[in-house]
């Protein structure tokens, strides 16, 4: 398997659009309310007209993962958007499709991130996640720290932080 973790452009925003609705639909099936997961299929072209209008090409921190020439996963990075924890930054978003989990690209794609958030000035991190979702044992796994957990607002369901010190 050929792979690729590169700066995501312009021209991905429909690979990540689709990769999107497919993780939602693959990994929080019986978590969250079936019609929203149903509802990311529906409106795909709008959140892809929203993710055009909104990307910057010199601002971008989000990342694809290309298996094989196609885009299978993706990661965005960024100053934390929790009140609680201003000033060190977050990993926003990490997909890859199901069936290329196993083979080590969410630790590449983290590692991405780290040095992402390094360059723009953060040495500390925090990563959310839905509880029901697997991938909160990965981020205990690669030395997250559960500090808190709060109510998911559009889902009133309860979201773990994970915080990591000196990245």
């Amino acid at each position: 398997m050929n792979y690729e973790i590169r700066r995501q452009k312009r021209e991905d925003c429909k690979d990540v659009v689709h990769i999107k609705t497919i993780a939602w639909n693959e990994t929080y099936k019986g978590i969250v309310p079936d019609e929203y997961l149903a509802n990311l299929y529906r409106n795909e072209d709008e959140r892809l007209v929203r993710a055009y209008e909104k990307f910057e090409d010199d601002s971008i921190h989000q990342f694809v993962l290309e298996v094989d020439n196609k885009v299978v996963g993706f990661l965005g990075v960024g100053k934390s958007l929790e009140e609680e924890y201003p000033n060190i930054g977050q990993i926003y978003a990490l997909y890859i499709i199901n069936k290329y989990h196993g083979y080590g690209f969410g630790r590449k794609l983290v590692e991405t991130g780290i040095k992402e958030l390094k360059k723009i000035g953060f040495d500390k991190m925090i990563i959310c996640c839905l509880e029901g979702n697997p991938t909160n044992e990965f981020y205990k796994h690669i030395g997250g720290n559960l500090v808190k957990t709060k109510p998911y607002k559009k889902f009133n369901i309860p979201e773990n932080i994970y915080y990591y010190e000196n990245i």
